[in-house]
């Protein structure tokens, strides 16, 4: 085998490995917040594969077709990580300095509180926390 296939395979292996390495760790949080990576690792495979296109002497569609298939692992990828998945911009409904709405709450023990009961008296501090377990 020539140079040209061999960078072909291995663009293909990084590519498709990038994939399966995310979708196997998706449960890490360190790999989920962060799927960059497997963007980046894309860009590689698709960079093996123009280097295996210009490197090919003969046969070089092995290497045309690495850079077909990584280059669109590249764009799919890329668009998911940085428009598809992203959490779409909620407005704001509250600007700074205006006065909050009025609601109502549980405190602590469980009695309802309204924060108009405390406009103008006192300084109100907000605690969400999330349950037991």
């Amino acid at each position: 085998m020539t140079t040209s296939v061999w960078l072909a395979i291995v663009s293909l292996l990084v590519a498709f490995g990038a994939a399966a390495g995310y979708v196997l760790l998706v449960g890490v949080e360190a790999v989920r917040n962060h799927p960059e990576s497997y963007v980046l690792a894309f860009a590689v495979a698709v960079a093996l594969a123009v280097l295996a296109v210009t490197r090919g002497q003969g046969r070089r569609w092995p290497a045309w077709v690495a850079l077909t298939i990584t280059g669109l692992m590249l764009v799919i990828g890329a668009w998911f990580n940085f428009v598809g998945a992203r959490v779409p911009d909620v407005p704001v409904a509250i600007r700074v300095g205006e006065a909050a709405p009025d609601f109502t709450l549980p405190d602590a023990s469980g009695k309802p509180v309204r924060l108009a009961d405390f406009r103008g008296k006192r300084a109100v501090v907000l605690v969400f926390y999330r349950g037991y377990w």
